[in-house]
């Protein structure tokens, strides 16, 4: 009994900064619980410096209580300061009560922060937020981000855009004004004509949505670029393909590339190029999906892509393929091994892999022009492969090889 009591006396009495971050570590739903350990314990949670409504505060607390009668109560009665506050309950929607939080936020404090609105109209982000001058790290969901022009945030890190409306027109000076900006996410956001990309600190970007051209005015250390498209007519603009290269190929340090492989078809627009008229130096690693194998187009500009990467090292390629066109392996036949050796390139990702004629003859490329092979690995494509690729293996087992040292494996039944 009295070790029991001594135990507890040793929490109660740690400093208020090691209670501060032991409470950190803990769910908002947890923290609030603290309250009823006992009287000296009933307010030690106001101090704490994250406050994160989420799933488990939603399933802890909420019930048949509306979220907007608890979070301005639990902001009100904080004290100290506030460095993450997060909004992410499921089903959660855009409603006055919103502004009104974030005017108790302290924004020479707040340095995380998140809105996650789950239905209805997307919330259109009250003035104040532009004032949270030490945000490292901001996330936010079907929003509408219209900053005065010039303003951004010195210190933010990591951006994160989902289902937010934006001003294409000025979003180029806020990025400009995130001196410090490393990570970028823009997924289904506002269509753009020109996403113009001025960054000087940016090493990621990811964008899924639709834009017609893409300028990197300054992003020396831009390495790793993931680019997917909401729209089949994302490049109805002329030489789309010309100019996405273009724009990459300025970027000095970029190292890993994720492209759909139809992004690139304009590019055999005035015939089928062996190579593209730039040369992307610093790729290492080149993820290409949505292929379809059965376009002679697409072929042609992967083909063209990969042997303009003279030190890649990893291709990994998600096949989309639904028909068999005779013309497209006969191309494939015709393409000789001695155009381009590709000798930095060690591993290859063949993902949804079906055996069928085009991507077999790729295949048979790849093995023959890779002299540094190491590994290829085949995933097959579960609803066109029977015998879980084992007949596919097998064959392609036969196939000659650049490397002596190329091993082919089956990722399911690896052999």
């Amino acid at each position: 009994m009295c070790s029991g009591r001594s135990e507890a006396d040793l929490i109660s009495n740690l400093p208020g900064s090691i209670i501060e971050n032991i409470l950190g570590c803990l769910p908002l739903r947890d923290v609030v619980r603290t309250s009823i350990l006992s009287r000296e314990w009933r307010y030690k949670w106001v101090t704490c410096p994250e406050l994160v409504f989420d799933f488990w505060f939603d399933q802890m607390f909420l019930g048949n209580h509306k979220l907007e009668k608890l979070v301005y109560p639990i902001l009100e009665l904080h004290q100290g300061p506030l460095i993450k506050f997060a909004l992410q309950v499921p089903a959660f929607r855009s409603c006055p009560d919103i502004d009104q939080w974030v005017d108790l936020i302290p924004s020479n404090t707040i340095q995380d922060f998140t809105l996650h609105i789950s239905r209805g109209d997307n919330h259109q982000l009250p003035f104040r937020i532009f004032t949270f001058n030490q945000l490292r790290k901001l996330k936010l969901y079907r929003c509408v981000l219209n900053p005065p022009l010039g303003k951004g945030f010195n210190k933010l890190l990591n951006l994160d855009l989902q289902n937010v409306d934006l001003v294409p027109e000025t979003f180029a000076s806020f990025i400009s004004a995130c001196l410090m900006l490393e990570r970028l996410r823009m997924i289904d956001c506002t269509s753009f004509d020109c996403l113009e990309i001025d960054a000087s600190k940016l090493k990621f970007l990811e964008f899924h949505g639709v834009f017609r051209s893409i300028s990197f005015e300054n992003s020396p250390l831009l390495a790793e670029v993931i680019i997917s498209f909401s729209s089949i007519d994302f490049g109805t603009g002329k030489c789309f393909s010309s100019n996405l290269i273009k724009s990459l190929s300025c970027l000095p340090s970029l190292e890993e590339l994720h492209l759909q492989a139809f992004a690139l078809e304009e590019l055999a627009e005035d015939g089928l190029p062996k190579k593209l008229p730039v040369t992307l130096e610093t790729l290492k690693i080149l993820h290409l999906s949505d292929m379809y194998f059965e376009k002679i187009e697409e072929i042609c500009c992967v083909l063209c892509l990969i042997r303009s990467s003279p030190n890649l090292q990893k291709l990994k390629i998600t096949a989309f393929t639904f028909d068999v066109v005779d013309s497209v392996g006969e191309y494939l036949r015709a393409q000789k091994s001695s155009d381009c050796l590709l000798a930095q390139l060690k591993t290859v990702d063949m993902l949804l892999f079906s055996g069928v004629e085009p991507e077999m003859e790729f295949v048979k490329y790849l093995l023959a022009s890779a002299t540094g092979l190491e590994e290829m690995a085949i995933l097959p494509h579960a609803g066109s492969v029977s015998d879980g690729g084992q007949s596919i293996l097998n064959e392609l087992k036969q196939f000659p090889r650049a490397s002596a040292k190329a091993e082919i494996i089956n990722v399911k039944n690896e052999s």
